[in-house]
């Protein structure tokens, strides 16, 4: 009777590891395609790319619209092709094109050599309190764009936080995102739910790029102009044809909290974004691209499952 019960032990043994064993193969085989899915998303994005960038250098309206440097007909070309879906060889693609200079490069603010720098940071600081966001942001903010001190002279603790954070400047969404979280854990306070900041700032390491008036954002003219949240969205609806500071309506303090920022009526670099989908993988691709000198840069890919 015992050996009986031991064999019948033994045998649900034997059944339980055949079990796990052709689960975990399974899973094993399931990880694997998922791989080689990804490595043929890769490959395939990579031609994609390709095909845009030839696509953007020969396209006759994009050549024209930077030839003319003619602001209403670069935003007449953004605004019908802000979305191009199309399919290839069992792949679903989603093209679209904005402005890369709708909102201020938030590396602006790394310097504070001369009076007008000086303001400028003055302005971001007063940006931020009216918003019941505290100075510790704001010295959060500064010591991220001014990388590591060896005499340890930072303006906050936020080297003590999270070291990682020191670099020369802000270069991303994510590291904005992990300022942002440091500081809530400091003060108590959910700077997400008092301001939208990426409808604000973008990150590039160039501090001196330009805003781009004709794609402002309400919540950029806000920010720049110290208009109303009424106005802001005015100046933002109308957009697209501005070709001169007059032709904003701002009054005198308005141009002058403006006269702080670099800004034009017509910056020549977009944004392509480019999602490609392939079953239940999504690759995301994203870079700017420079009409006038057919250059692009800034590339950013990421795969989702």
């Amino acid at each position: 009777m015992m050996r009986r019960g031991v064999a019948l032990l033994l045998t649900l043994v034997v059944v339980m590891l055949m079990t796990i064993t052709i689960g975990w193969s399974i899973h094993t085989l399931s990880e694997a395609k998922k791989s080689v899915e990804k490595e043929r998303l890769m490959i395939q994005s990579a031609i994609f790319i390709e095909d845009v960038l030839g696509i953007l250098k020969n396209s006759p309206e994009i050549n024209a619209a930077a030839k003319s440097s003619n602001p209403a007909a670069l935003f007449a070309l953004l605004g019908s092709a802000s979305m191009l879906p199309f399919e290839s060889h069992g792949y679903k693609v989603l093209i679209s094109l904005k402005s890369a200079r709708d909102k201020i490069n938030i590396n602006t603010f790394s310097k504070n050599a001369t009076k007008k720098e000086t303001l400028r940071r003055k302005r971001l600081a007063d940006f931020l309190r009216a918003h019941g966001l505290g100075d510790d942001l704001y010295y959060y903010i500064l010591d991220a764009m001014s990388g590591f001190k060896a005499d340890g002279s930072y303006k906050s603790d936020l080297f003590y936080n999270d070291p990682e954070l020191y670099r020369n400047a802000i270069v991303s969404p994510r590291q904005m995102e992990k300022i942002l979280l440091v500081y809530a854990k400091k003060d108590g306070i959910d700077p997400f739910s008092k301001l939208d900041f990426d409808k604000i700032f973008s990150y590039d390491e160039d501090a001196n790029i330009k805003l781009d008036l004709n794609y402002a954002t309400p919540e950029v003219w806000e920010f720049v102009a110290g208009v109303s949240q009424e106005r802001a969205a005015k100046l933002a609806e109308n957009a697209g044809a501005y070709q001169n500071l007059n032709e904003l309506g701002l009054n005198e303090e308005q141009k002058k909290l403006l006269s702080l920022f670099e800004y034009s009526f017509f910056e020549p670099v977009i944004t392509v974004h480019i999602d490609i989908f392939k079953e239940d993988i999504t690759e995301t691709v994203e870079f700017e691209y420079d009409i006038k000198k057919k250059k692009a840069k800034r590339f950013v890919f990421e795969i989702q499952n």
